[in-house]
């Protein structure tokens, strides 16, 4: 994974709740990309594929989740509209207007409840690997499971990285994606899944206004490839494109493959 280059300008969003959400600015483009994160496991560290790539021809912005990175990490407060709370601040603190979004696996739940609340404020959203509950009534968090992510965290951030990134060759990928991963909170993480409401993004996919690139690998183990064409086809102007033997984040693992797509679709 490439280091993003040094950002021009850094700061904090104070969110609806008061809590600090650390953001970085990159390039100085007239049209304006936002990266909305994913699993709180993670931080801004897992885009820097994506900020060299895009930083030369936009202004590039973006954040740590709440819970994560240099944000502040309250015990409580991780449900999908504080998320996209936290995307609003994070564009007023940085003086963006309107931004194309992009955002990967479950953070497209609070990229849609941003684009439908404000869609004057969204142009566009790039979805990678995207993960949303569409079942009528999701399952609830398992307990059991989140005793153990308590009780063993690197237990289940090993194994889940794996799964993550099924490339061959992957293994230093996955390495430093572990390292990144066991920076996160084990508690926070379990937290939120108590917290999360699952239906009510799915239900507003056909509310969003804005053109929608879907891209998702064919090998994706953690989210099917028919969670992706859901996605796609519950979106009213979407295109959907997928990764030859693409594991579950092609955008770090084969940014190769994914950046040229994600140049073309926000240069439309």
């Amino acid at each position: 994974m490439i280091p993003a280059p040094q950002p021009s300008e850094r700061g904090f969003a104070a969110s609806v709740d008061g809590t600090r959400i650390a953001w970085n600015r990159y390039g100085s483009g007239d049209r304006a990309v936002l990266f909305v994160p994913t699993w709180n496991l993670v931080d801004a560290r897992v885009v820097g594929h994506q900020v060299a790539a895009l930083g030369p021809h936009a202004t590039v912005v973006t954040y740590d989740p709440r819970g994560a990175g240099a944000s502040d990490r309250p015990a409580h407060g991780y449900d999908f509209p504080l998320h996209a709370a936290d995307a609003l601040a994070v564009m007023d603190a940085a003086s963006v207007g309107e931004a194309a979004v992009v955002t990967a696996s479950r953070g497209l739940n609070a990229a849609v409840m941003l684009a439908t609340e404000h869609p004057q404020r969204v142009t566009r959203i790039a979805a990678l690997a995207p993960y949303m509950r569409l079942e009528p009534e999701p399952s609830p968090p398992d307990p059991v499971a989140l005793e153990r992510w308590r009780r063993d965290w690197p237990g289940f951030i090993v194994p889940f990285m794996h799964a993550v990134f099924t490339e061959p060759d992957s293994a230093q990928l996955i390495e430093e994606m572990v390292a990144i991963g066991l920076d996160a909170s084990p508690e926070i993480v379990a937290a939120q899944e108590l917290e999360l409401d699952w239906v009510t993004p799915g239900r507003l996919l056909a509310d969003v206004t804005c053109p929608a690139l879907v891209v998702h690998g064919e090998e994706d183990k953690p989210v099917p490839v028919e969670t992706a064409r859901a996605v796609a086809g519950g979106l009213p102007d979407a295109r959907l494109e997928l990764i030859p033997g693409g594991g579950h984040r092609p955008d770090i693992r084969s940014p190769e493959l994914v950046n040229p797509l994600l140049l073309e679709f926000l240069g439309d």
